[in-house]
């Protein structure tokens, strides 16, 4: 079965680093869910879970990731960002005060994938939360030798839903090949509960957002129409903008992906 095949993989990838176990971020949703119970499996008691809260107040997302490590018998670690962030925002505010002569650019799209959007502000703050949980996650790595697992699919990967060096910046990605709708029914072959498997997927950045409105379109469209894409199907069933909009997002990815180094030959 699936997940039995990414256990093994996780199980030979971390052994391979000679390291102990692996650590995830909870974020309450499908994805952290799937990743937490196959750590489990793989590892055992050498694995954590980090709620990191960029907030003061209990959120939706912090319940169900609590829910997520109950029902997996998850060992977790709070850790609440929410003053560590504001003394960022306030150290970075210099920016907006200073006159450095530079013209504040003027975007007009979600910073994750590109997708045109209206009401967009604050972008380099928002990016600053899942960085920060980086930063967290990585020194908890470092200091038990674990590795962190990513929760990223192949529907963000392909679209640049992610940020990053923020959420893009793990050591493993054991859901990086399976489209959203594999990790819904991974989910539901290890156990993940039926009302986090059913929550909306959302980045959580701005708050009230989901993953769909932020790509633009639904998940299970961008799925059927990259695979008629790759397979060079016929798309007559699939409206024009929609795959323009999967061929941008795609582009833009890939793009997004690379770091290009100067090749001094």
């Amino acid at each position: 079965m699936l997940n039995q095949e990414i256990i093994e993989w996780m199980q030979q990838k971390v052994e391979a680093r000679n390291a102990e176990g692996a650590v995830v971020g909870l974020s309450g949703g499908v994805d952290s869910a799937a990743v937490a119970g196959l750590i489990k499996e793989a590892f055992g008691d050498n694995t954590l879970g980090l709620l990191l809260p960029c907030e003061g107040n209990i959120s939706e997302d912090e319940k169900y990731a609590k829910q997520t490590a109950e029902t997996f018998d998850l060992q977790t670690m709070e850790l609440n960002l929410e003053e560590v962030y504001n003394s960022y925002e306030k150290l970075f505010s210099k920016v907006n005060e200073e006159n450095l002569g530079i013209k504040e650019y003027d975007r007009k799209e979600w910073p994750q994938t590109g997708v045109e959007a209206k009401n967009v502000d604050n972008h380099a703050l928002h990016n600053m939360k899942p960085r920060l949980r980086m930063i967290a996650l990585h020194f908890v790595a470092e200091k038990f030798n674990y590795i962190v697992m990513g929760t990223s699919n192949k529907s963000e990967i392909l679209t640049g839903y992610y940020t990053k060096f923020g959420d893009s910046a793990t050591d493993l990605r054991p859901l990086g090949d399976l489209f959203k709708s594999e990790v819904w029914q991974l989910a539901e072959n290890i156990g993940v509960p039926e009302e986090i498997i059913e929550r909306p997927p959302s980045g959580g950045l701005r708050g009230g957002e989901t993953d769909e409105q932020d790509i633009g379109l639904a998940y299970n469209e961008l799925e059927k129409i990259y695979k008629a894409l790759t397979n060079n199907k016929n798309l007559d069933n699939f409206e024009e903008e929609k795959i323009d909009l999967v061929k941008y997002l795609i582009n833009n990815a890939e793009s997004k992906l690379e770091i290009p180094i100067f090749n001094h030959n």
